[in-house]
């Protein structure tokens, strides 16, 4: 009964099954290069086997050192399969694996060069020997010197599998260096004692190799088996997550729904693979409808196209978030605001931009009508004064004047005593100065000149009278201001310039003040600086006090920008630009939004 070639066949036809089974599973997965070195390791000794089968048999000289020629060969791309798989699945040291590889291709380079082999010189004889009941071969050799080069790669290879195993120690992964390391130590002292004997004719035993490969074998297959049962352990852990983040999507979508927020996802170079029903509604399209990028972008207003196509451009070249209000025009010619806000991210190499949309139309309404209802207010607020300068002016002042008339006559009055004489001149002398107060109050509310002289002479001229009836020195300056500025634009600066004044006589305790008003680049630029005492903005802010309120009002209306610096004893700067518009501030009423009625204009 031949036990030991049976039991070598049953090894060999499983090393054939595994190696096949592995190939397979590469195939599928080709970044797995564990999987085709397991393959090539298995197949290799499953066709060594055979040669070893036929060693054991041999009954002359020739034929045994024939099929060892041809084992060796077999033998090594087996074993240098085995030292691939360690140093791609067990992350092993690189020049480790370089070592032994040329080590090994060394060696077999001399043995195909070699008539005999690098393990004989010669076989002398074939002797035979009972190994379970079975009659085997072995070798009476004269061996090869050479035959040191196979056995120190062979060394090297064990100090590799034994490193390979205690860097998987270090890593954390304790039960692979176990099997690992303890499968290795057992090959390399099986290998290294019972072949080499055999090899160099230390003992008279037949060459076994074959089955102790499956000291190596037998844990790699349980470490693989191990990995796919716990692939597929998390396969259905990940179903599972899977049928809670589709829970978890359908809630976001209805709450998404419910604040009217659209979603989407697209590709970095354009292309559209998810969109949720809303974000289609938002843009005008059927829930359905497959649509690309440059369909979206046809229907971006054109006044604001150029922001998008630049917020898309930066976005592929690298910038992560953006936030983008614009708008767009529907298929049925209405136009409507909409607000995107969105992140660029990185998803299995791919890189993608999630976003979200949101219709913000009545807001923009909204904010737009206030807009208006503001410029009203205050248009309405500049009639009343320009009222109560008139009637200042023509009534009171006049009839003062007058009173002052008759009572010069009553000082001639030839029946009027000394003393009387006197007090009407005193009377006379009030009733004058109360003249020059109305005149002052009646510029005040609406300064003739700005219309007449243009602003640079109404700011000069209020810096002067304002200088004259404080302590503080104001200082006017002005450069390339052209007269005739649109009367909304001379307006709102002489009231900034006023209004901040007025806060540096009354507040800062200042000594002085300069104004400066030019012309530069397309925009008129005023700035307001004094030496007074300064003050904390975020609790000015939170004061009752109209004064900044008012003036970030005023230069917001004329769609300029206006920057306050400020500390506590560090006196006050206001730097205002505006843009040179001639339409800036004019009030049109049938510019009001449909959705927006007055029902009558504001009384006064």
């Amino acid at each position: 009964m031949k036990i030991v070639s049976s039991g070598i066949l049953i090894v060999s036809g499983a090393y054939m099954a595994l190696g096949l089974m592995y190939l397979r599973f590469w195939w599928d997965e080709r970044s797995r290069l564990a999987y085709l070195a397991f393959s090539a390791a298995c197949l290799s000794y499953a066709i060594f086997a055979w040669f070893e089968i036929a060693m054991m048999t041999a009954q002359t000289p020739e034929a045994y050192l024939f099929n060892a020629w041809w084992a060796f060969i077999v033998g090594s791309v087996g074993i240098t399969s085995f030292a691939w798989f360690a140093y791609v699945h067990l992350h092993g040291r690189k020049w480790l694996f370089v070592l032994y590889a040329a080590m090994r291709g060394l060696a077999l380079m001399l043995h195909l060069m070699m008539p005999s082999g690098i393990n004989f010189r010669q076989i002398t004889s074939v002797g035979s020997r009972s190994v379970l009941g079975e009659l085997l071969s072995y070798p009476v050799p004269v061996p090869n010197p050479w035959m040191l080069l196979p056995h120190l790669s062979h060394a090297v290879l064990i100090v590799f599998f034994l490193d390979a195993s205690v860097r998987c120690w270090r890593r954390g992964e304790h039960r692979m260096a176990w099997t690992f390391g303890t499968g290795t130590i057992l090959f390399g002292a099986a290998t290294l004692a019972l072949p080499t004997m055999a090899l160099w004719g230390l003992a008279p035993i037949p060459l076994f190799a074959t089955c102790f490969v499956l000291f190596i074998v037998v844990p790699m297959l349980y470490e693989l088996n191990y990995d796919m049962h716990r692939s597929a352990m998390l396969t259905e852990k990940l179903a599972e997550r899977e049928d809670q983040l589709t829970e978890t999507l359908e809630q976001l979508q209805l709450s998404a729904l419910a604040g009217n927020v659209g979603m989407w996802t697209r590709s970095i170079d354009g292309e559209i693979l998810w969109t949720s029903a809303k974000a289609a509604e938002i843009w005008g399209f059927p829930a359905d409808a497959q649509f690309t990028q440059a369909d979206l972008i046809q229907k971006v207003h054109a006044g604001d196209l150029e922001r998008v196509m630049t917020c898309l451009q930066e976005l592929a070249s690298g910038k992560r978030n953006y936030q983008i209000d614009f708008r767009i025009v529907a298929t049925d010619g209405t136009m409507r605001w909409v607000s995107s806000k969105g992140r660029a991210d990185s998803v299995d190499g791919t890189d993608l931009v999630r976003g979200a949309i949101v219709d913000i139309t009545k807001l923009k309404l909204a904010e737009e009508a206030i807009r208006d209802l503001t410029t009203r207010l205050m248009n309405a607020q500049e009639k009343e004064r320009a009222r109560l300068a008139r009637e200042l002016h023509d009534g009171l002042n006049q009839s003062v004047a007058l009173l002052s008339i008759q009572i010069g006559m009553l000082r001639n009055d030839p029946r009027d005593i000394t003393y009387a004489k006197q007090q009407l001149d005193s009377f006379a002398a009030d009733i004058e100065r109360l003249s020059e107060d109305v005149h002052r109050i009646s510029y005040e509310l609406h300064p003739a000149n700005l219309n007449q002289l243009g602003l640079e002479a109404a700011i000069s001229t209020l810096c002067r009278d304002l200088s004259a009836s404080s302590d503080v020195e104001i200082d006017f300056q002005s450069d390339k201001l052209p007269r005739d500025l649109s009367q909304n634009m001379s307006l709102g600066l002489y009231r900034i310039a006023q209004e901040s004044l007025r806060n540096v006589v009354r507040h800062s305790d200042a000594t002085w003040a300069h104004v400066r008003v030019s012309l530069a680049a397309d925009e008129v630029a005023m700035m307001i600086v004094d030496n007074g005492k300064g003050f904390d903005q975020n609790n000015a802010a939170r004061k009752n006090g109209l004064g900044l309120l008012s003036i970030r009002e005023r230069v917001r209306r004329l769609d300029g920008s206006v920057e306050i610096v400020t500390d506590p004893g560090e006196g006050t700067q206001i730097r205002v630009s505006i843009p040179l518009r001639e339409d800036i501030l004019e009030y049109f009423p049938d510019r009001l939004p449909s959705s927006i009625q007055v029902e009558a204009p504001l009384q006064t």
